[in-house]
């Protein structure tokens, strides 16, 4: 584990800490590596039913470290090895079964918000500040880190933070979908806990169905490519252990026990 990438486990959740607070938890090279292989590790641990990531200290992050550049980022060459590592972390991430949720204060910037893009939900603190100012330093976000922003914000909205290069408040992001929620800033952890726990009390075959679905839907809206066992998803949960639980749990008037199969 790299110290500037932290990973604990209370329970059903984990948090991600991206851990430079002297730095604005801005991500290096190495982090997105690590990233990567934390979020490979998640994506196997069937006792984890949430993954919080957040920043340390006063920040979430103010994105790729530009000092990185000139080791790895100088050209077009460069460029696409560093967009393996930089990519490849974030389509992990994205692709995590569980349930994600980024908990956001202060800077959330550039490669920062890219990262908080990938996850479900972003719960935000007020004065929390946004923004891809990508075109300040002449270079362009790529496709799919846009796909992302386009997913969530629309258009309109991912091409203002992309094209103005401004950082917004925590208002306008919640005025334009890119957070959830926003609460005051001593409420932010407690909130987000309170949640994430609410989240992982649930079933994880639920969760992870969810996730499937919402991502073909935004990949096929009209569904025209959905296909036998895409569809059969929605019905072969009805097999499961959690369902029968579940319906049991409800009648028993208990809180159910669910173990993911």
């Amino acid at each position: 584990m790299s110290e500037f990438i932290q990973q604990k486990t209370e329970g059903p959740i984990a948090t991600v800490t991206l851990s430079r607070p002297a730095q604005r938890n801005a991500i290096n090279y190495d982090m997105w590596l690590e990233l990567g292989k934390v979020a490979q590790r998640l994506a196997d641990d069937h006792d984890v039913h949430c993954v919080v990531f957040c920043g340390a200290g006063e920040d979430f992050s103010s994105g790729a470290d530009i000092k990185d550049f000139p080791a790895h980022r100088y050209d077009s060459k460069s460029a696409r090895s560093y967009a393996a590592a930089f990519e490849g972390a974030l389509d992990l991430i994205e692709g995590l079964p569980q349930p994600t949720i980024s908990m956001v204060r202060g800077y959330c910037v550039g490669g920062g918000l890219e990262l908080a893009t990938c996850t479900d939900i972003r719960v935000a603190a007020e004065r929390s500040k946004f923004g891809v100012p990508v075109s300040r330093i002449g270079i362009v976000a790529g496709f799919k880190e846009v796909r992302r922003m386009v997913n969530i914000m629309g258009p309109g909205a991912s091409a203002y933070l992309l094209m103005s290069g401004r950082l917004i408040g925590h208002e306008e992001a919640l005025q334009a979908r890119l957070v959830t929620l926003t609460v005051h800033e001593s409420r932010l952890e407690a909130e987000t806990y309170r949640l994430a726990g609410e989240i992982a009390s649930g079933a994880p075959l639920s969760h992870g169905g969810h996730k499937t679905i919402i991502r073909k839907v935004l990949n096929d809206p009209g569904l025209r490519t959905l296909t036998p066992s895409e569809l059969a998803l929605q019905f072969d949960i009805f097999n499961s252990s959690d369902f029968l639980e579940g319906v049991r749990a409800f009648g028993e008037k208990r809180p159910p026990k669910f173990a993911g199969h």
